[in-house]
Formats: structure tokens, C-alpha cells, sequence
């Protein structure tokens, strides 16, 4: 069973029932003419379980008034049970100016009963006593609201919190795919492309051009496709890359007419196996951009491992009044995954050619070589 506490309807009507039942006891101590104010209080919290926008004041003006006449006129002897689980059931909601005024009202009204009447009990420590039970009444009820406050903020964090892993997740999803087709798309036009230009001059070197293209767009959909099944099986990244890849990305560009200067020095072998990812992602990024936008197919590559990082650098010639180099997407996402593994990255301009620059880490914290 869910607790009570948890929800502000079920709250007011279990203070409706236990109001109820706390009324009937008032009518049956009532004496001479208090029956009619008790049976006046018995529906007060039931007109409140089902009138939700009912102001806190007229609760409590509605309850505190009989049972402060039937106090002083000595009519009544329970009735104050009625009117702390009305006070308790204000104060647990957003009580307005003139709510908390008629609170105070409430809370010192049992005194009222002793300036103006009662009995010897009421006099000596009866008005204590139910200014006390007010107060638990009162306490309880902004213990109550403070929960209820709490529940809502951790509902609202955890939608944002929602609505930021989607678009987190969108996000890695936009750049996975980036990354696939533009690479496999973009080697397949640089084939294309050559194949053309050799049509009439070289038509069997068109035909093998053309035939690199068939093969490069059939891996780049079969890349794509094991990418989809993965994606949907809520891995979030692809398998590892064993340091071979690198030399099959680089000879897939040359094939394709790109020239490609690589000096590596140290070993890519003691390198683990996220740095080793996020490499081949930014040599793949770097390449596939030199295809698309720099004036000649060349790009200059130099990797550099020693104990502590994994320096990558690629650059190539700007196009004459070029100021940038790159797609938007593409470069945002390398930035991401560096930063997400500690590293640097930056991508710029340098003295009329373009620079991708990205340190890694060489091993991640805790993680094996």
C-alpha cells in the first residue's frame, strides 16, 4: 500500500476520514446544544477532500469558530481533534497570506477560550495542552509540504535528467553515424571521382577505380549497419580497434589517390584501448576532411607515444581564402570524445594550412594496456 504522504489527494482524504471520525466522538461529549456545532464541524474536511482549490481560511474559520464558542460555553469537550487535523492539513499545502494569518488565529485560540470562558480544566492546563497538539498539528503538516516539495523536485530532476540522456544519447548517435557515412562515403566519392577522370584515357583503371568504390561502399554499409544493431542493443560504442586498423584506414585513402606523409614514433601497442578509438576516430575525421575541402588531396601526419600521452597531429593545405576547414559535427564530436577521456584537442589554421591536434592519454586510469 502506498504511503499517504506521498500523495497530497490521498493525504487530505485520510485527513477527511480521520476529521470524520474525530467528529462523530465531538457529537457524542456534546452537552445541552453543542450537538449543533458538532454536527456542524463533521463535513468541514469532507467538503475539503472533494472542493481541492478550497481556501485554507475558510477550512480553518470553519472548524476553529465552533469549536471556540463551544469551548467557552463549556458545550463541547473534543472538538480541538477536529481542528488540529484541519490546521495540519493547511499547513501541509501553499498556504497564502490570509491562510497563515487565520493560522495564527487557530493556534492561539484555545487562550481566547480562557479570556472569555470555560472550565476550570481549560483554565488550568487545558489551553496548554491544545496549543501544544495545534502546534504538533501545524509541525506535521509543513513536515508533510516539505516531503511533498522534495517528492516534486526529485520528479522534475529526474525528467531533466531524462531529457538529457536522450539528448546525450542522440547526440553519440548523430556522430557514429557521422563518422561511418561520411567516411565510407567520402572514400567512395574520391574513387568516383578519379574514375571519371580516367574514363577515356584509362578505361581498365577507371573500371578497378570503380570497382573500389563498390567495395569501399559495401564495407561502409556493412560498418553501418553492424553500427544500427549495436545501437539497438544499447552498446555505446563499437568494438575495439586493434592498432592494425590504423594502417588499413590510411591505405584505405591512398588507394582512393590520397598522399598521406605518416611518421609514428614509438609503439602504438602499449596503448589502451579507448585512446586507441578515439585515434582512429580523429585520423578518420582529419582524412575524410582533408578529401572534402583541402585544395589537393595530401595531408602530413604525426603520432607521437611516450609514457604518459599519445600526441596525433594532421595537417594539410588550405584552400586560398579559407579561413576553416571541416564539418561542424564532425570536429564538435572529436572535441567530446578527447575531453571525455581527459585529452586536448583543438583544430586550426596555422601559417596556410590546417591543423588537427589531439593529446590523449596513453592509459586510462585503472584500465590494463
Amino acid at each position: 500500500m502506498r504511503s499517504l504522504l506521498r500523495d497530497r489527494d490521498e493525504f487530505v482524504i485520510g485527513a477527511a476520514v480521520l476529521a470524520t471520525g474525530l467528529g462523530v466522538l465531538n457529537l457524542a461529549y456534546a452537552v445541552d446544544w453543542g450537538w449543533i456545532l458538532a454536527l456542524l464541524m463533521v463535513p468541514a474536511l469532507i467538503v475539503r477532500a472533494k472542493w481541492r482549490s478550497m481556501p485554507g481560511w475558510l477550512l480553518l474559520t470553519w472548524v476553529t469558530i465552533p469549536a471556540a464558542v463551544g469551548g467557552v460555553t463549556v458545550v463541547t469537550q473534543s472538538a480541538y481533534l477536529v481542528v488540529v487535523v484541519a490546521l495540519a492539513v493547511v499547513a501541509s499545502g501553499r498556504p497564502r497570506r490570509l491562510d497563515t494569518v487565520v493560522m495564527v488565529l487557530c493556534q492561539v485560540s484555545p487562550f481566547l477560550i480562557w479570556a472569555f470562558g470555560g472550565d476550570a480544566w481549560h483554565k488550568s492546563v487545558g489551553a496548554w495542552l491544545w496549543f501544544g497538539g495545534l502546534l504538533i498539528g501545524w509541525a506535521f503538516g509543513r513536515v508533510v509540504g516539505q516531503q511533498w516539495a522534495l517528492i516534486d523536485e526529485l520528479e522534475r530532476t529526474r525528467t531533466r535528467l531524462a531529457e538529457t540522456a536522450v539528448a546525450e544519447d542522440r547526440q553519440r548517435i548523430a556522430r557514429d553515424l557521422h563518422d561511418l557515412v561520411g567516411h565510407s562515403f567520402t572514400v567512395v566519392l574520391l574513387h568516383l571521382s578519379g574514375a571519371r577522370m580516367i574514363l577515356d584515357s584509362s578505361p581498365a583503371e577507371a573500371a578497378d577505380a570503380l570497382r573500389q568504390a563498390e567495395d569501399v561502399g559495401r564495407k561502409g554499409m556493412d560498418e553501418l549497419r553492424q553500427a544500427l544493431i549495436l545501437m539497438r542493443q544499447g552498446t555505446h560504442s563499437l568494438a575495439p580497434v586493434d592498432p592494425g586498423e590504423l594502417d588499413v584506414l590510411l591505405a584505405t585513402y591512398r588507394d582512393a589517390g590520397m598522399r598521406i606523409d605518416i611518421d609514428v614514433a614509438g609503439n602504438l601497442d602499449g596503448v589502451s584501448t579507448a585512446p586507441r578509438i578515439v585515434l582512429h576516430d580523429v585520423l578518420r575525421e582529419a582524412l575524410t576532411n582533408v578529401a572534402k575541402h583541402a585544395p589537393a588531396p595530401e595531408a602530413t601526419i604525426r603520432i607521437g607515444i611516450d609514457q604518459e600521452r599519445v600526441t596525433v597531429r594532421v595537417e594539410n593545405a588550405l584552400r586560398p581564402g579559407s579561413a576553416h576547414v571541416g564539418s561542424g559535427m564532425g570536429l564538435s564530436g572529436l572535441e567530446h570524445r578527447v575531453a571525455a577521456l581527459n585529452g586536448y584537442f583543438e583544430a586550426r589554421p596555422d601559417d596556410g594550412n590546417w591543423v588537427v591536434l589531439a593529446r590523449l592519454p596513453r592509459r586510462l586510469a585503472g584500465a590494463s594496456a
